[in-house]
């Protein structure tokens, strides 16, 4: 199975400084859209055997804009959906730094303690078991499919996570419609190989 993952274009939050998650539905914004048709007609975006996209505003967005007239082939799945963040969501992440600087690592993610400092938020756990249940139905019914999937930053981190048995804190920044992608040997337990991480598409 090969899967690639795309983090959503950029949306009306996304530069603002704004912790945007599950609890922030917004639109892509002008530049958004105009990157998601660039990105559009620099890929092939219509190679897949499976499109699953986050129902997110966001995501979905980009996902009918890079597949255009293939659009009705979307699958969307509630697991992909951002994390959510809690009463933290749509606050300015200068102002969380300030006031818990312990809860960043060294490449200014949230760390697995923020949980604990964030109400009603979703941990690391949490996020990874969501979308552990999602992978693990693509293993089971498309084992040999090339898949592409359009969600967000803390998604597309978690998944890799999930794969890798590691946290998703320690996967780096990554940016609006860029390409990560890993292959999983169906003939060896779906064993994964990082492909790419985090590439831009011009």
């Amino acid at each position: 199975m090969d899967l690639t993952i795309v983090r959503h274009s950029i949306s009306s939050d996304n530069g603002r400084g704004l912790i945007s998650g599950a609890g922030s539905d917004v639109d892509l914004s002008e530049a958004g859209i105009e990157l998601a048709q660039e990105a559009q007609r620099a890929f092939d975006w219509n190679q897949f055997d499976q499109v699953f996209s986050s129902p997110m505003r966001r995501a979905k967005q980009t996902a009918e804009l890079l597949l255009g007239d293939q659009a009705s082939a979307i699958n969307f799945d509630q697991r992909l959906t951002e994390m959510n963040f809690g009463d933290w969501d749509g606050t300015a992440e200068d102002a969380i730094f300030e006031q818990y600087p312990e809860i960043f690592n060294q490449m200014g993610m949230f760390n697995e303690k923020y949980s604990d400092y964030a109400p009603n938020s979703e941990s690391y756990d949490e996020l990874v078991n969501r979308v552990t249940g999602f992978l693990d139905e693509l293993k089971q019914k498309y084992p040999t499919a090339s898949i592409l999937l359009i969600c967000h930053g803390m998604t597309t981190r978690a998944l890799f996570a999930a794969l890798l048995h590691v946290s998703p804190a320690q996967f780096g920044k990554i940016d609006n419609v860029t390409l990560n992608q890993i292959h999983l040997d169906e003939t060896n337990h779906f064993e994964p190989r990082i492909d790419l991480y985090n590439q831009k598409l011009n």
